[in-house]
Protein backbone atom coordinates (compact mmCIF):
# COMPACT_ATOMS: atom_id res chain seq x y z
CA UNK A 1 0.00 0.00 0.00
CA UNK A 2 2.20 2.44 -1.24
CA UNK A 3 2.15 5.78 0.42
CA UNK A 4 2.52 9.62 -0.43
CA UNK A 5 4.13 10.91 2.66
CA UNK A 6 6.91 12.98 2.62
CA UNK A 7 10.15 12.53 4.55
CA UNK A 8 9.05 14.51 7.34
CA UNK A 9 5.84 13.19 7.59
CA UNK A 10 7.68 9.52 7.77
CA UNK A 11 9.99 10.16 10.44
CA UNK A 12 7.52 12.28 12.67
CA UNK A 13 5.43 8.89 12.38
CA UNK A 14 8.15 6.55 13.45
CA UNK A 15 11.50 8.09 13.87
CA UNK A 16 11.59 6.92 17.46
CA UNK A 17 10.73 3.50 16.54
CA UNK A 18 14.17 3.65 14.39
CA UNK A 19 16.07 5.61 16.80
CA UNK A 20 14.62 2.72 19.89
CA UNK A 21 16.16 -0.33 17.13
CA UNK A 22 19.71 2.29 16.62
CA UNK A 23 20.14 2.18 20.16
CA UNK A 24 19.54 -1.22 21.04
CA UNK A 25 21.77 -2.18 18.57
CA UNK A 26 23.88 0.56 17.61
CA UNK A 27 26.88 -1.67 15.44
CA UNK A 28 24.50 -3.35 13.97
CA UNK A 29 25.10 -0.70 10.40
CA UNK A 30 28.68 -0.16 11.42
CA UNK A 31 30.28 -1.20 8.18
CA UNK A 32 27.33 1.24 5.98
CA UNK A 33 28.65 4.09 8.11
CA UNK A 34 32.79 3.09 7.67
CA UNK A 35 31.97 2.59 3.96
CA UNK A 36 30.58 6.48 4.04
CA UNK A 37 33.67 7.79 5.80
CA UNK A 38 35.84 5.81 3.48
CA UNK A 39 34.71 8.09 0.87
CA UNK A 40 36.20 11.09 2.40
CA UNK A 41 39.31 12.39 4.89
CA UNK A 42 37.32 14.02 7.78
CA UNK A 43 39.77 15.99 9.77
CA UNK A 44 39.96 18.25 13.35
CA UNK A 45 38.56 22.20 12.16
CA UNK A 46 36.34 21.12 9.60
CA UNK A 47 32.40 22.46 9.03
CA UNK A 48 30.39 18.87 8.70
CA UNK A 49 27.01 18.61 8.07
CA UNK A 50 25.32 15.36 8.44
CA UNK A 51 21.77 15.62 6.01
CA UNK A 52 19.87 14.22 7.22
CA UNK A 53 20.64 13.45 10.36
CA UNK A 54 17.77 11.37 11.89
CA UNK A 55 19.35 10.98 15.50
CA UNK A 56 22.95 11.67 14.45
CA UNK A 57 24.27 8.06 13.56
CA UNK A 58 26.52 9.22 11.53
CA UNK A 59 27.11 12.50 13.09
CA UNK A 60 28.11 10.77 16.53
CA UNK A 61 31.15 8.85 13.82
CA UNK A 62 32.44 12.04 12.40
CA UNK A 63 32.47 13.19 15.84
CA UNK A 64 34.73 10.48 16.79
CA UNK A 65 36.58 10.51 14.06
CA UNK A 66 37.75 13.76 14.23
CA UNK A 67 38.37 13.46 18.10
CA UNK A 68 35.81 15.92 18.76
CA UNK A 69 37.17 18.56 16.78
CA UNK A 70 35.05 19.30 13.82
CA UNK A 71 31.98 21.85 13.87
CA UNK A 72 29.61 19.36 13.43
CA UNK A 73 25.90 20.70 12.41
CA UNK A 74 22.56 18.04 12.08
CA UNK A 75 19.95 18.99 9.66
CA UNK A 76 16.95 17.26 10.12
CA UNK A 77 13.29 17.88 8.83
CA UNK A 78 11.49 16.03 11.00
CA UNK A 79 11.71 17.56 14.86
CA UNK A 80 10.98 14.23 16.26
CA UNK A 81 12.84 12.08 14.48
CA UNK A 82 16.13 14.43 15.98
CA UNK A 83 15.14 14.89 19.29
CA UNK A 84 17.43 12.26 20.64
CA UNK A 85 20.87 14.76 19.39
CA UNK A 86 19.69 16.89 22.06
CA UNK A 87 22.65 19.17 22.65
CA UNK A 88 25.34 17.25 21.43
CA UNK A 89 25.45 19.15 18.31
CA UNK A 90 23.52 22.19 16.61
CA UNK A 91 20.31 20.62 14.88
CA UNK A 92 18.62 22.50 12.09
CA UNK A 93 15.15 21.25 11.64
CA UNK A 94 14.42 22.64 7.77
CA UNK A 95 14.28 21.36 4.59
CA UNK A 96 17.21 19.95 2.75
CA UNK A 97 16.84 22.17 0.59
CA UNK A 98 16.45 25.20 2.31
CA UNK A 99 19.37 25.32 4.78
CA UNK A 100 19.71 28.23 6.51
CA UNK A 101 23.34 28.27 6.42
CA UNK A 102 25.59 30.97 4.31
CA UNK A 103 27.38 29.83 0.65
CA UNK A 104 30.85 27.84 1.01
CA UNK A 105 30.71 27.45 4.59
CA UNK A 106 30.57 23.49 4.74
CA UNK A 107 33.61 21.32 3.85
CA UNK A 108 32.24 18.29 3.84
CA UNK A 109 28.25 17.09 3.77
CA UNK A 110 27.49 13.72 4.86
CA UNK A 111 24.38 12.22 3.57
CA UNK A 112 23.52 8.33 4.83
CA UNK A 113 19.97 6.79 3.52
CA UNK A 114 17.56 9.07 3.83
CA UNK A 115 16.98 10.23 0.29
CA UNK A 116 15.18 7.70 -0.93
CA UNK A 117 11.88 9.43 0.89
CA UNK A 118 12.24 12.71 -1.31
CA UNK A 119 10.95 12.38 -4.48
CA UNK A 120 12.72 15.18 -6.40
CA UNK A 121 16.20 15.77 -5.21
CA UNK A 122 17.85 18.13 -7.62
CA UNK A 123 16.85 21.24 -5.19
CA UNK A 124 18.73 19.06 -2.66
CA UNK A 125 21.49 18.03 -4.42
CA UNK A 126 22.07 22.41 -6.05
CA UNK A 127 21.54 23.41 -2.32
CA UNK A 128 24.44 21.23 -1.20
CA UNK A 129 26.81 22.41 -4.35
CA UNK A 130 25.35 25.89 -2.31
CA UNK A 131 26.84 25.27 0.68
CA UNK A 132 30.39 23.56 0.07
CA UNK A 133 33.17 25.41 0.08
CA UNK A 134 35.02 25.67 -2.79
CA UNK A 135 37.45 22.31 -2.85
CA UNK A 136 34.54 20.81 -0.14
CA UNK A 137 33.60 17.23 -0.59
CA UNK A 138 30.10 15.31 -0.26
CA UNK A 139 29.86 11.52 0.50
CA UNK A 140 26.38 10.25 -0.15
CA UNK A 141 24.81 6.43 0.11
CA UNK A 142 21.27 5.85 -0.21
CA UNK A 143 19.20 2.72 -1.45
CA UNK A 144 19.88 1.62 -5.13
CA UNK A 145 17.25 0.65 -7.43
CA UNK A 146 16.72 -3.09 -8.54
CA UNK A 147 18.66 -4.47 -5.51
CA UNK A 148 17.09 -7.06 -2.69
CA UNK A 149 17.04 -3.84 -0.51
CA UNK A 150 14.88 -1.94 -2.54
CA UNK A 151 13.00 -4.97 -3.28
CA UNK A 152 12.38 -5.20 0.46
CA UNK A 153 11.96 -1.92 1.22
CA UNK A 154 8.74 -1.29 -1.07
CA UNK A 155 7.52 -4.37 -0.71
CA UNK A 156 7.58 -6.32 3.02
CA UNK A 157 7.88 -2.98 4.55
CA UNK A 158 5.45 -1.19 2.32
CA UNK A 159 2.93 -4.04 3.38
CA UNK A 160 3.71 -4.10 7.15
CA UNK A 161 4.13 -0.28 8.01
CA UNK A 162 1.06 1.63 9.21
CA UNK A 163 1.53 4.48 6.35
CA UNK A 164 3.93 2.22 4.15
CA UNK A 165 7.24 2.69 2.11
CA UNK A 166 6.78 4.36 -0.98
CA UNK A 167 10.79 4.76 -1.46
CA UNK A 168 12.66 6.57 -4.71
CA UNK A 169 15.44 4.84 -4.76
CA UNK A 170 18.88 5.65 -6.66
CA UNK A 171 19.18 4.82 -10.26
CA UNK A 172 22.18 3.58 -11.55
CA UNK A 173 23.32 7.17 -13.07
CA UNK A 174 21.91 9.40 -10.96
CA UNK A 175 24.13 10.65 -8.68
CA UNK A 176 26.89 10.98 -11.89
CA UNK A 177 24.43 13.20 -13.64
CA UNK A 178 22.12 14.69 -11.24
CA UNK A 179 25.48 16.22 -8.70
CA UNK A 180 27.05 17.05 -11.98
CA UNK A 181 24.24 18.86 -13.22
CA UNK A 182 23.83 20.12 -9.69
CA UNK A 183 27.92 21.78 -10.58
CA UNK A 184 29.53 19.14 -8.56
CA UNK A 185 32.40 16.70 -9.77
CA UNK A 186 31.54 13.32 -9.03
CA UNK A 187 34.61 11.72 -8.36
CA UNK A 188 33.06 7.90 -7.09
CA UNK A 189 29.84 6.37 -7.90
CA UNK A 190 29.71 2.65 -6.87
CA UNK A 191 27.25 -0.15 -5.34
CA UNK A 192 28.74 -1.40 -2.44
CA UNK A 193 28.04 -4.43 -0.12
CA UNK A 194 27.61 -2.99 3.26
CA UNK A 195 26.28 -6.10 5.23
CA UNK A 196 24.75 -5.53 8.48
CA UNK A 197 25.83 -7.22 11.51
CA UNK A 198 23.60 -9.33 14.18
CA UNK A 199 24.16 -12.18 17.13
CA UNK A 200 21.42 -14.29 15.17
CA UNK A 201 18.45 -14.24 12.97
CA UNK A 202 16.32 -13.13 16.24
CA UNK A 203 18.35 -10.08 16.86
CA UNK A 204 17.90 -9.33 13.37
CA UNK A 205 14.05 -9.92 13.27
CA UNK A 206 13.82 -7.54 16.10
CA UNK A 207 16.10 -4.76 14.81
CA UNK A 208 14.73 -4.53 11.44
CA UNK A 209 10.78 -4.39 12.87
CA UNK A 210 12.25 -2.33 14.85
CA UNK A 211 13.93 0.35 12.97
CA UNK A 212 11.38 0.16 9.78
CA UNK A 213 7.99 0.01 12.19
CA UNK A 214 7.29 -3.16 10.54
CA UNK A 215 4.43 -3.51 13.93
CA UNK A 216 2.11 -5.33 11.02
CA UNK A 217 4.79 -8.99 11.45
CA UNK A 218 6.20 -10.25 13.98
CA UNK A 219 9.98 -10.54 14.33
CA UNK A 220 9.96 -13.88 12.74
CA UNK A 221 8.35 -12.88 9.79
CA UNK A 222 10.53 -9.65 9.34
CA UNK A 223 13.98 -11.81 9.36
CA UNK A 224 11.80 -14.29 6.96
CA UNK A 225 11.26 -11.47 4.05
CA UNK A 226 14.79 -9.89 4.61
CA UNK A 227 16.44 -14.03 3.91
CA UNK A 228 14.05 -13.88 0.49
CA UNK A 229 14.61 -10.68 -0.88
CA UNK A 230 17.76 -9.58 0.45
CA UNK A 231 20.24 -12.36 1.65
CA UNK A 232 21.14 -13.72 5.13
CA UNK A 233 24.50 -15.26 5.50
CA UNK A 234 26.34 -17.75 8.56
CA UNK A 235 29.10 -15.21 10.00
CA UNK A 236 32.26 -17.50 10.62
CA UNK A 237 32.27 -17.81 14.54
CA UNK A 238 29.17 -17.45 14.88
CA UNK A 239 26.09 -14.53 13.74
CA UNK A 240 24.29 -14.05 10.82
CA UNK A 241 25.05 -10.85 8.06
CA UNK A 242 22.33 -9.34 5.87
CA UNK A 243 23.76 -8.69 2.67
CA UNK A 244 22.93 -4.87 2.67
CA UNK A 245 23.74 -2.89 -0.20
CA UNK A 246 23.72 1.15 -1.06
CA UNK A 247 25.01 3.13 -4.01
CA UNK A 248 27.60 5.39 -2.78
CA UNK A 249 29.28 8.31 -3.92
CA UNK A 250 31.65 11.30 -3.65
CA UNK A 251 31.46 14.78 -5.16
CA UNK A 252 32.99 17.74 -5.06
CA UNK A 253 32.95 21.37 -5.80
CA UNK A 254 35.69 22.50 -7.76
CA UNK A 255 34.69 26.29 -8.01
Amino acid sequence: MANEMDYQQVFDARGHLYNDAMSESPGARERERAALFGLVSLQPGQRIIDAPAGGGFVADGAHALTGGRAALVCVEPSRRFSAPIGDRYPVLNCPLDAVPLPDSSIDVILSLAGLHHIGERSPVYREWRRLLRPGGQLAVADVAAGTGTARFLNGFVDQYTPGGHDGVFISEDEFSTGLASAGLEVARDQLIDVPWEFADRAALGRFCRTLFGTTHASPAEVAAALEHDVGVDARPGGGVLLRWQLRYALARRDG
